[in-house]
C-alpha cells in the first residue's frame, strides 16, 4: 500500500512540475526569452556606434516607461526583455557637437514579434514655439512645463512664457503641453480641473529637416469640460495655389479687440496638415456676439510673415451646423505696415496738449488681433498686420471704458469708430490725421462701475 502510494505522489509531483514550466506568460519585463534586436544605420546609410535605442511604453500622458541601450560599431541593438506586450522603439543620434541631428520611430513592435528591426534614421526636424501661461489655475501649475510628442519620450522642459525648440522625427504627431511634475497634475484634478484642459495637445506634421513655427502657445486649464463638440474646417493655400502646411490657425472671436492686451495676441489653435487642411474645435455660442473669423499665420522661405483672413462666419452658420462647419479656402499674403496718427477734438476749453497728456487711444484692425493702446498724440505703428482693405477700429484707452465695453455695459456704437483703409501688400500704409473726439465724460465709466 505504501508503495502505491508514492508512486502515485511521484505521478502527482510529476505532472504538478510539468504544469508550472509549461504555464509561462509572454510578453512581461521580467521573460527574457523575448529578445528584440535589430541594426540602425544612419541616413547615408553608414553604421555607428552609440545610437541611443529606447524602449517605451506609456503608463499616461505624463507617465513614460523605458529602458535603453546603443547600438555597437555595426549598428547592431539588443534587448533581452520587453516591458509590455506591445513597445515603441526611439532611436535619437547626437553629432560631435551633440545636436541630436537623425532620429526616427518605430511604433507597436510586438515583444512576440520573430523580425530582427532594420531601422534607417531620418534628419531630425525642430519644432519652434513660446508658451504662455493664464487663468487662475497658473496659480497651482507654476511656471514649468513640458512640450513632448505625445506617448514618446521626446520632450522639452519650459519655464513659461518662454521660447522652445524640440528636435523630433518625420511625421505626424501631438504636440503636448501640460505641468511637468506629475504631482501638479494630481492636484489639479483634484481641484476639479478637467483633463482634456491640463494636457493640452497640438496636431503637427514634419518633414526631415524642416523647422516648424508654431507661433504662441497658450496652456489654461479650466474646470468645464469643453461642452462645444462643432468642428470648424477649413484649407489654406500660398500664392501660387499650393496646400500651405504648418499654418498657424486662431479663431476671433472678440472682433473689436477690447480683452485683446497687446499687438501679440495671436495665439495658436492649430496646424495646417500637408494637404493645408486645418481643423479646430468651434468657439462656445456665448463667446460669439454676431459673428467671429478665423486668422492664418506663416513665414516665407526667407522669414517674411505672411497672413490670411476667412470671412466672418456668422454666429446663425455655427448654430445650424450639425457637426462640422466648412469654412471657405484662404490664400495667404504678404503682410502690410500701418504708420499713422490721432488728432483728438473735443468740446470745451482744451488744448491739444491737455488732451494728450489726459487720453490714450485704443486702435487695431477689426476681427483680427493686431490691437494696441497708444497715447493719443504719439504716432501709430503696426507691423505684420493683415494686407488689403480692412476696417481701421480705434476707441478711448481708458481701462475703465474698455471694462465696461467687454462687459456689454457700454454700446460700442457709442464709443468705437472705424474706417476703411487699404493695406498694400508688403509695403507700409502711412495714413495720417484721424480725428477722434473722446467720450463727452470721463464720469461716464466711474458712473457705471458703480
Amino acid at each position: 500500500m505504501m508503495k502505491i502510494s508514492l508512486r502515485i505522489f511521484a505521478l502527482l509531483l510529476g505532472a504538478f512540475v510539468f504544469l508550472a514550466c509549461s504555464d509561462k506568460v509572454a510578453g512581461t519585463a521580467t521573460d527574457t526569452e523575448n529578445t528584440i534586436a535589430g541594426t540602425v544605420t544612419l541616413a547615408n546609410g553608414s553604421a555607428r556606434s552609440g545610437i541611443s535605442v529606447r524602449q517605451v511604453v506609456a503608463r499616461s500622458a505624463s507617465i513614460l516607461d523605458f529602458i535603453e541601450t546603443e547600438t555597437d560599431s555595426l549598428g547592431a541593438f539588443a534587448f533581452d526583455s520587453t516591458i509590455a506586450d506591445t513597445v515603441n522603439f526611439e532611436f535619437r543620434y547626437h553629432s560631435n557637437d551633440s545636436t541630436l541631428s537623425e532620429t526616427q520611430i518605430i511604433r507597436h513592435v510586438s515583444s512576440k514579434s520573430e523580425d530582427s528591426l532594420r531601422v534607417k534614421l531620418r534628419e531630425s526636424a525642430l519644432v519652434v514655439g513660446e508658451l504662455e501661461y493664464t487663468g487662475n489655475a497658473s496659480f497651482l501649475a507654476g511656471s514649468h512645463f513640458r512640450v513632448q510628442l505625445d506617448s514618446t519620450t521626446f520632450s522639452i522642459d519650459v519655464f513659461a512664457p518662454d521660447s522652445f525648440k524640440i528636435a523630433l522625427p518625420e511625421g505626424a504627431y501631438s504636440l503636448t503641453i501640460l505641468p511637468a511634475d506629475s504631482s501638479v497634475i494630481t492636484k489639479l484634478r483634484s481641484s476639479g480641473y478637467a483633463d482634456s484642459t491640463i494636457i493640452r495637445k497640438l496636431s503637427v506634421m514634419v518633414s526631415a529637416g524642416d523647422t516648424l513655427d508654431v507661433g504662441k502657445l497658450r496652456w489654461d486649464a479650466s474646470q468645464n469640460e469643453p461642452t462645444q463638440v462643432k468642428i470648424l474646417q477649413g484649407v489654406v493655400k500660398n500664392a501660387n495655389g499650393k496646400p500651405a502646411k504648418g499654418v498657424s490657425v486662431h479663431v476671433v472671436t472678440d472682433l473689436y479687440g477690447f480683452g485683446v492686451l497687446d499687438s501679440a495676441a495671436f495665439v495658436t489653435q492649430a496646424v495646417t496638415d500637408s494637404m493645408g487642411v486645418w481643423r479646430v474645435a468651434a468657439p462656445a455660442f456665448d463667446l460669439i456676439e454676431d459673428s467671429f473669423r478665423v486668422e492664418f499665420r506663416s513665414k516665407d522661405s526667407a522669414g517674411g510673415v505672411l497672413m490670411g483672413l476667412s470671412d466672418y462666419i456668422d454666429k446663425d452658420d455655427l448654430e445650424e451646423a450639425k457637426d462640422t462647419l466648412h469654412v471657405s479656402t484662404v490664400t495667404l499674403a504678404k503682410t502690410s505696415n500701418f504708420l499713422g496718427s490721432v488728432f483728438l477734438v473735443a468740446e470745451g476749453a482744451f488744448t491739444q496738449d491737455t488732451l494728450c497728456w489726459a487720453y490714450s487711444i485704443r486702435v487695431g484692425f477689426r476681427g483680427t488681433s493686431n490691437f494696441k493702446t497708444v497715447s493719443s498724440c504719439n504716432s501709430i505703428t503696426m507691423v505684420n498686420v493683415p494686407s488689403d482693405y480692412q476696417d481701421l477700429v480705434f476707441y478711448s484707452g481708458d481701462e475703465l471704458v474698455i471694462r465696461n465695453l467687454k462687459s456689454g455695459k457700454f454700446d460700442p456704437a457709442d464709443y468705437v469708430k472705424s474706417i476703411r483703409v487699404n493695406l498694400p501688400h508688403g509695403d507700409t500704409l502711412k495714413f495720417q490725421g484721424i480725428t477722434y473726439t473722446p467720450p463727452t465724460t470721463a464720469n461716464d465709466a466711474f458712473e457705471s462701475e458703480e
